[in-house]
C-alpha cells in the first residue's frame, strides 16, 4: 500500500508541475527566472524519485519479473515518445530539436552497452 501511495504522490506531483507549465505557456506571459529555476529543481527531484521507484530488494522471482516487465514497458514508452516527437517535428514543423534525437540515441545506446556488458560479465 505504501508503494501505491508513493506512485500516486509522484503522479499528482508531475500533474501539478505540468499544469503550472501549461498555465505559464503563452506568448504574452513569459516565466520569470525564479519560476524557471523552481520548475527545474522540481523536475530534477521528480526524475530522482522516479528512478528510485521499484529499486528495492526483490523478495522472489515474481517481483523480479514484474520489475523487468515494468522497465521494458518504460523503455518502449520512452523510445516511442521520442520517435513520435522526432517524426512530428520533421513532418509538421520541418525542423528538428536535437535533444529529442540525443535522448533517443542515449536510450538505445545504454540498452546496447548494458546488453554487451551483461553478456560478457563473468
Amino acid at each position: 500500500m505504501k508503494l501505491i501511495l508513493y506512485y500516486l504522490a509522484l503522479l499528482v506531483f508531475i500533474a501539478v508541475v505540468a499544469g503550472f507549465l501549461i498555465s505559464q505557456n503563452s506568448a504574452a506571459n513569459t516565466m520569470d527566472m525564479t519560476a524557471v529555476l523552481w520548475v527545474c529543481v522540481l523536475l530534477g527531484g521528480y526524475t530522482v524519485a522516479m528512478s528510485l521507484v521499484g529499486e528495492g530488494k526483490t523478495e522472489d522471482e515474481r517481483e523480479q519479473h514484474h520489475r523487468f516487465v515494468a522497465n521494458r514497458w518504460a523503455l518502449i514508452a520512452g523510445t516511442a515518445t521520442l520517435s513520435i516527437g522526432i517524426i512530428y517535428q520533421l513532418m509538421v514543423q520541418h525542423s528538428l530539436n536535437y535533444w529529442l534525437l540525443i535522448g533517443l540515441v542515449a536510450i538505445n545506446l545504454t540498452k546496447i552497452i548494458s546488453f554487451i556488458y551483461l553478456n560478457y560479465k563473468k
